[in-house]
């Protein structure tokens, strides 16, 4: 669990990077690049490890971050953010400033993120008949994903933002 702090810190990194690409004109390249990172967080240990391992210095966390992300052929501006990460010794909480950069720059777009939460799979005609609701009310082009939850015993639950619309069976 990441405390305020870290979220105020990933919040000014985010702000600071997300003008860089803006004025750069390379703001879908480098979300595109972040949102790639945040795929290879999630499926790759050695590299969660990596962005938590206390034992490197900075400047060797830096050169090892250039060198994969050169193999990626990730953007200039991307490697040079997360150099700099590094250099700063805030590789750890690179996820939470993934999940910002990501929402900050869907919101300039427009979208809003939803989680679907769901007991049983739903059609694709279902979706989409939830992804207007939501569009409608809230007047924004919405991003729904969706989970399913065996724990839920019938029902759904709708995550936007720090707003929860529960209509499982026990939040009834």
């Amino acid at each position: 669990m990441k405390t305020t702090g870290s979220k105020k810190i990933a919040e000014r990194y985010v702000n600071a990077a997300f003008a860089v690409a803006e004025q750069a004109n390379v703001l879908a390249v480098v979300e595109k690049d972040l949102s790639s990172l945040a795929d290879l967080i999630k499926e790759n240990a050695d590299f969660r490890a990596f962005l938590h391992n206390p034992l490197l210095t900075r400047e060797a966390q830096s050169e090892i971050a250039v060198a994969l992300l050169g193999k990626l052929g990730v953007n200039p501006i991307t490697t040079q953010f997360i150099a700099l990460l590094a250099r700063h010794k805030r590789l750890n909480i690179l996820p939470e400033i993934i999940n910002i950069f990501l929402e900050k720059a869907a919101t300039q777009r427009g979208e809003l993120a939803a989680e679907l939460i769901t007991a049983k799979a739903v059609s694709a005609k279902e979706l989409a008949a939830i992804a207007q609701s939501l569009s409608k009310a809230y007047n924004k082009k919405i991003n729904l994903s969706v989970r399913e939850d065996s724990a839920l015993l019938g029902g759904t639950i709708i995550n936007i933002g720090s707003v929860q619309l529960d209509g499982s069976l026990a939040g009834k």
